[in-house]
């Protein structure tokens, strides 16, 4: 009986708690990107850093570990090769770190977080189970001062200089689209991405429903006049692709344009959209134009641009295709439809992105011949993209027959972060479109 007590005073604690308070500032003064610093050379790398837990940032940490010890052909680190990193929850936890502090913290990402024990409470907990009644076991309380006490500390996303321009993606409940930390889209809610804390950025972004309470943001639509330009064109572009039409309704429902009059925005994991934040790319070219999602400098000094999606894939561990036809249990049908429909979607954002390269090459191409002389003596034309991606199953066999399936915690083993770590900086070694930058360019 006061087990029962203790639970109903829990669910009258959680219902009575005050709700959460928006992350976000209005856009006041200046309008002002986060740049962060300046790729070298023209070779250009762009990332995409998966989601996955410490599982996902400890792999990710060996590969950006194994581009700063790798030369390319001009005898810089080819981390200083980076342009812009794209990421999703436990990728963005590093990200987001990569870009405060740069090369320098790739030596200090471990102590500051894959070595740090962190509990959440879980469905076992009286707390959790308050706590999901109102939209997540675990509160700020439980991430974002947790990423601000031991991580980020109260750094913001206008501090992130050090390193690489870095897009933090979330999912946005209501609209079904990504919500990515660029000014781009904040844009869309009036607002000045410089202010948030970057512990309330990663927090949006790896915001695992049920286990974490959605992060809220508010638009400020009355400090802007109409909906963005760019949505009007795009809408009327058959071919722009449904996931940037429904961004671009989204965009009209944060101004408060249509009968949604969304004046909050909930925002999840960016896996919920997208494991490996390549739809607010395809968002950003189509609402931008050329040549973004590169940046005009980025553009006009490449010669060589190189997409390296890095997917530190959860691959459960299945039985039931060994056995007889009834062998699909409740667990398998409970966890198997997701591992499709999370591993399509992931295959098919990777496979957007690919067909859409000849075509964006080609609009690099015409935009620098569109701009002034630059200077280098090189012609406006010779820029070319490329794109690969790197899984666990590049690791060795031993390797991956021992990772393959590591959980995607919060928190891993001292002895799982080694392994995986290890295994990213393999990979990144063995990687042949590395490779190709680490000699000469061929005309």
């Amino acid at each position: 009986m006061r087990s029962l007590v203790f639970v109903l005073a829990l669910l009258t604690t959680a219902c009575a708690t005050a709700p959460t308070a928006p992350i976000n500032a209005p856009l006041g003064g200046l309008r002002a990107n986060v740049d962060g610093r300046a790729p070298v050379g023209d070779d250009l790398i762009v990332l995409a850093l998966s989601g996955g837990g410490a599982r996902a940032a400890s792999f990710h940490l060996g590969v950006l570990q194994q581009l700063r010890d790798t030369h390319g052909h001009d005898g810089r680190p080819l981390s200083e090769h980076i342009a812009l990193i794209t990421s999703v929850s436990g990728g963005s936890v590093l990200a987001a770190y990569y870009g405060l502090h740069g090369d320098a913290g790739l030596d200090t990402f471990d102590t500051a977080y894959l070595s740090r024990s962190w509990d959440v409470r879980g469905p076992s907990s009286p707390f959790g189970v308050a706590g999901a009644l109102r939209g997540g076991m675990n509160g700020p309380q439980q991430l974002t001062e947790w990423l601000s006490a031991n991580v980020y500390g109260q750094a913001t996303m206008g501090d992130m200089r050090q390193g690489p321009r870095v897009i933090l993606n979330a999912t946005d409940l209501y609209n079904s689209t990504p919500f990515a930390f660029t000014q781009f889209f904040f844009d869309g809610i009036c607002s000045d991405l410089r202010q948030v804390h970057v512990a309330d950025a990663v927090a949006a972004s790896m915001a695992v429903p049920v286990a974490f309470r959605p992060v809220v943001m508010e638009s400020y639509a009355s400090r802007c006049a109409g909906p963005p330009a760019w949505t009007t064109r795009v809408l009327g572009d058959r071919g722009a692709g449904e996931n940037v039409h429904q961004t671009a309704r989204a965009f009209q429902n944060y101004r408060g344009d249509t009968s949604a009059a969304q004046r909050y925005l909930h925002l999840v994991d960016g896996g919920v959209a997208d494991n490996l934040g390549m739809l607010s790319l395809q968002v950003l070219r189509a609402g931008e134009g050329a040549p973004s999602p590169l940046t005009a400098r980025e553009a006009l000094q490449a010669r060589r641009v190189l997409f390296l999606v890095v997917n530190a894939e959860y691959i459960r561990p299945r039985t039931f295709q060994q056995h007889g036809t009834d062998a699909i249990g409740a667990y398998e049908m409970m966890y198997s439809p997701v591992d499709v429909a999370t591993e399509v979607a992931k295959r098919a954002s990777v496979d957007t992105w690919r067909a859409q390269l000849p075509a964006y090459q080609q609009a690099l191409r015409d935009w620098r011949c569109s701009q002034p002389v630059n200077g280098r003596g090189v012609r406006c034309d010779d820029i070319a993209l490329n794109m690969d991606v790197i899984t666990f199953r590049d690791m060795e066999p031993m390797e991956y027959e021992a990772l393959y399936d590591t959980e995607t915690n919060v928190s891993l083993p001292r002895e799982t972060v080694d392994a995986l770590t290890r295994a990213g900086r393999g990979v990144a070694a063995r990687n042949a479109a590395l490779a190709a930058f680490r000699g000469p360019m061929t005309n």
